[in-house]
């Protein structure tokens, strides 16, 4: 009942939200994946993914009712051996991940396991959504690191071997320039930076909704910073390989993606 309300509420959104479907309708065109699908189609999709993003808010709100153990039947956590592995390296670990599926529920996972993890957010433009998503990943055990202090913390979470969770999908105004989804995109020079500096490795993981009650975890290669000598070199080396893992999923189910977001700001456009 409660994923039939989240479809529902996503349709509404589809249905009353013109502004940001127009804007999915014209990423998906201008992305290379657009170009296997029909007008209809394009449409058809954005639909579907206008109501994952329902079904993900009432799993979010749900999420204190479900409870860890709860949480971990509708979970299917596939391959986690990179965390364990980076946890006995001892330098700590960066998970990246995108705004795919139900992304909120990977950081619960990790706690769910024993592994201390947390996030690095930024503030919501609307203090209400704030406010809330801040109490339900705290109820799941995830720490919390604001956006504009994430430096410092960052390091010291990952010295303490410790892991630092990014969503690392969304347009990024100083990052490196790198070609997503056949499109010249921004990606955030961060994660790598952190990476390097820390030595600690990147794993990069997508969270795929399968049905209603029934989530996937996907696992991406572990990127350990190459130490060529170039740091600029090394940013783009692992920059590239998470973006890549990215790109490879939402390409098989582009309706689990936020396409909503405005992800290609470019100079030239």
């Amino acid at each position: 009942m409660a994923d039939s309300l989240g479809s529902a509420l996503g349709s509404l959104f589809h249905f009353f939200w013109g502004s940001r479907k127009e804007v999915a309708i014209e990423n998906i065109k201008k992305s290379d994946i657009g170009q296997n699908f029909s007008k209809v189609e394009i449409e058809a999709l954005v639909k579907r993914v206008f109501q994952n993003t329902g079904r993900t808010l009432i799993e979010v709100s749900r999420l204190r009712q479900l409870g860890q153990s709860g949480a971990e039947k509708i979970v299917e956590l596939g391959s986690l051996q990179h965390l364990i592995k980076a946890k006995e390296e001892g330098n700590g670990c960066i998970v990246l991940t995108a705004h795919f599926g139900n992304w909120e529920l990977l950081g619960g996972m990790a706690t769910t396991l024993g592994f201390k993890i947390h996030f690095l957010v930024a503030s919501q433009h609307n203090l209400l959504v704030n406010d809330f998503l801040i109490k339900q990943r705290k109820e799941m055990g995830v720490g919390i690191i604001p956006l504009e202090r994430s430096a410092r913390i960052v390091f010291k979470v990952l010295k303490a071997n410790e892991i630092v969770a990014i969503v690392a999908d969304q347009h990024a105004p100083s990052g490196i320039k790198l070609n997503f989804l056949g499109r010249e995109a921004f990606v955030a020079r961060g994660p790598a930076l952190f990476s390097i500096r820390r030595k600690a490795p990147v794993c990069p993981f997508l969270i795929r909704r399968e049905r209603f009650d029934r989530h996937v975890v996907i696992a991406g290669p572990m990127i350990y910073p190459p130490d060529s000598g170039n740091e600029e070199a090394d940013i783009r080396y692992i920059t590239e390989k998470y973006t890549s893992f990215f790109e490879d999923g939402i390409r098989r189910w582009p309706d689990q993606w936020l396409w909503t977001h405005r992800r290609w700001k470019t100079e030239e456009n």
